[in-house]
């Protein structure tokens, strides 16, 4: 949003109290320059929730929760970052400067939010209609549908007209057809050159953003359609990969009962939520997204996803396309991924109001309790059907559970599942054990470039930056917010050198980006500031500023804190330096190109050895640094 501006921003922070936003949702209690209170992203009965209005920030030391103002209204209110600066802008009477361009994108994404609002409302008043609303009345009440939910999920009728809509739209607001047409309400007949209704004779179903607004339907056919669902196509105000059907409604559930469920379709979600499961979320018809498995799991303190799509062939897929979405976020947030069987071969929703063997809610929640891990999940339904106990069946097995055995990132996990799955197929676990790590070992072949080897692989594993860097370099970036005569020697040593952590160098480019300043105050803001757009560095910055109240307790002088992180930076790249080395041996055959590499080891050891006894100043350290990292530019050359 381009009225968002740095300008817009600081005065919005500088106005916009981290206390007042925050008391709006928790109770907050002073605690000397601090406040604390209980954490609104996680359950808990003690206090670990800290707002500090001097820096600005708040943080959780139960769930690891942090930011600044607007990340804690974006957190709690599921809103976009510039939607947040606007709505806490208009509270605290800042100025938006504005194109007329933004203002006319502005008032185009509201009018059409209020369109939605409007045919909802619509289609709202049309079921309750005695005769209109009839045929759509007896479909809900023959699905056991009742009254409580109609209104829950604002439920509708769209009449059997071609335009019943387009007339009530277009009359009560004097809106043009071709607007609601980008609005996807009506479509556009190119021979007649006409308008008419998208959705007619439907059960109408509206899907909510997080924050509960109409942004699009489901239209479920009430006559002999040949197509059963149509749906809204997207729009300005919908992305139907960014949303979640019954999301605002479940979120809360989510966070009580620190878990939710996803199924597939419109009505598995209704019903459940029927059933009392309200935390409950369904897809909208496409593989589960990367935004969209982020939603799901903002709300839990688990993590714990239980995936329910159909049983049958398109539900088995539907399980393998949403699990590889979320499976690939879930590392280093530790997703507990489940997978409900729902008996019988039913859908969620034909389980639950089914009243018959392996129906009913007691069924349901039986195969919830005793829902599979999905590494299970996935390696009982590649052997199903195999007879294991014979020896053409083994090796099949065999070979059909490898893929999903080498998928397991964690070492010890994937020991303990090859264990059990050699006892099972009665194979021997180390002839599973070599398949497995032979998988793994092709697999990332497959990812080399031309150029690469397999040695060249495994030293690029490695390069994930340790603890020692991470420390280490925000330790630097908090000397430059101490104070200023910090700020200028940190500076100085550091003008040139570039960090290893990405996101710290984004930091450091930050802070040479903000010029003079008057007090470190007042720098710190100015910072937080110029990264506000920028989420993830937004997060780390909190990190740092918690650092600099470490080192004000510490108290220890200035030049021994830059000596040592530098330092314990360079021996962490030298040690990575001489694993890269080590792990190009076995790659080169010629005598000497080995000899080269072994001396390149030692040259990195004797530099690491010279560093720690004779580096005492700036410009001794720097002068390091770049010995090593042409030592290692050379070889990677």
């Amino acid at each position: 949003m381009k009225a968002v501006t740095t300008e817009v921003i600081s005065e919005v922070r500088n106005r916009a109290s981290i206390v007042e936003i925050v008391s709006d949702v928790v109770v907050l209690k002073r605690t000397g320059k601090t406040y604390k209170g209980l954490c609104p992203f996680h359950n808990e009965k003690t206090p670990s929730f800290h707002v500090n209005p001097d820096r600005g920030i708040f943080i959780c030391f139960g769930c690891g929760e942090k930011g600044d103002v607007f990340a804690f209204v974006q957190k709690t209110k599921s809103l976009g970052f510039g939607e947040v600066v606007r709505d806490l802008a208009h509270r605290f009477g800042v100025q938006l400067v504005e194109t007329t361009e933004d203002r006319r994108d502005y008032d185009r994404r509201t009018l059409i939010l209020m369109l939605y609002q409007q045919a909802s409302e619509y289609f709202r008043r049309l079921l309750r209609d005695p005769s209109e609303g009839l045929v759509a009345r007896d479909y809900l009440n023959r699905r056991g549908v009742t009254e409580e939910i109609i209104e829950q999920f604002q439920l509708g009728y769209a009449p059997n007209t071609w335009d019943g809509l387009l007339t009530y739209l277009t009359s009560a607001n004097k809106v043009t057809p071709e607007t609601l047409a980008e609005a996807g309400l009506v479509r556009h007949k190119q021979e007649t050159n006409r308008h008419y209704d998208l959705f007619r004779h439907r059960l109408m179903i509206p899907i909510h953003d997080d924050q509960g607004r109409v942004i699009a339907f489901g239209g479920r056919t009430l006559c002999d359609d040949q197509v059963k669902y149509i749906n809204s196509p997207e729009s300005p105000i919908y992305i139907k990969g960014d949303h979640l059907f019954a999301f605002h409604q479940a979120k809360e559930s989510i966070k009580q009962r620190d878990g939710v469920i996803v199924v597939e379709g419109y009505f598995d979600a209704i019903t459940a939520h029927q059933f009392g499961y309200s935390q409950t979320v369904a897809t909208l018809g496409t593989a589960l997204t990367e935004r969209q498995a982020k939603l799901l799991v903002r709300y839990t303190e688990s993590k714990r996803v239980y995936m329910c799509f159909d049983a049958d062939a398109a539900g088995e897929k539907a399980v393998t396309r949403g699990t590889q979405t979320i499976s690939q976020i879930a590392e280093g947030i530790g997703i507990e991924l489940k997978v409900i069987r729902v008996p019988g071969g039913k859908d969620p929703d034909e389980c639950l109001r089914g009243d018959g063997e392996n129906s009913g809610a007691a069924a349901f929640e039986q195969a919830l309790n005793t829902a599979q891990l999905l590494i299970e999940y996935r390696l009982d339904q590649a052997v199903a059907g195999i007879d294991i106990k014979t020896h053409t069946g083994r090796i099949d097995a065999s070979r059909l559970i490898v893929p999903i055995l080498a998928d397991i990132k964690n070492a010890v996990g994937r020991g303990e599942y090859i264990r059990q799955w050699s006892m099972r197929l009665a194979v021997k676990e180390e002839d599973l054990l070599f398949d497995v790590g032979q998988f793994r070992r092709s697999s990332r072949a497959a990812f080399q470039s031309p150029q690469d080897g397999p040695a060249r692989s495994r030293a690029a594993q490695k390069n994930a930056p340790k603890a020692g860097y991470i420390e280490a370099e925000r330790t630097l970036l908090a000397l430059y917010l101490m104070s200023k005569d910090d700020h200028q020697a940190v500076q100085e040593a550091l003008n040139d050198e570039k960090l290893v952590q990405p996101i710290h160098q984004r930091i450091k480019e930050a802070i040479d980006g903000v010029g003079k300043f008057t007090t470190v105050d007042d720098f710190q803001y100015r910072l937080m500031d110029r990264l506000a757009t920028d989420a993830e560095a937004s997060k780390i910055l909190v990190d740092v500023i918690m650092k600099v109240e470490e080192l004000t307790r510490q108290n220890s002088p200035r030049e021994v804190i830059l000596k040592e992180a530098r330092a314990r930076i360079l021996k962490e790249i030298i040690t990575e330096g001489q694993n890269k080395l080590r792990a190009l041996l076995p790659t080169v055959s010629l005598d000497e190109e080995q000899a080269q590499l072994q001396s390149k080891i030692i040259q990195l050891k004797q530099l690491e050895t010279q560093m720690l006894r004779c580096a005492q100043t700036d410009d001794e350290l720097a002068d390091f640094r770049r010995r090593i990292d042409s030592l290692l530019l050379e070889t990677i050359r």
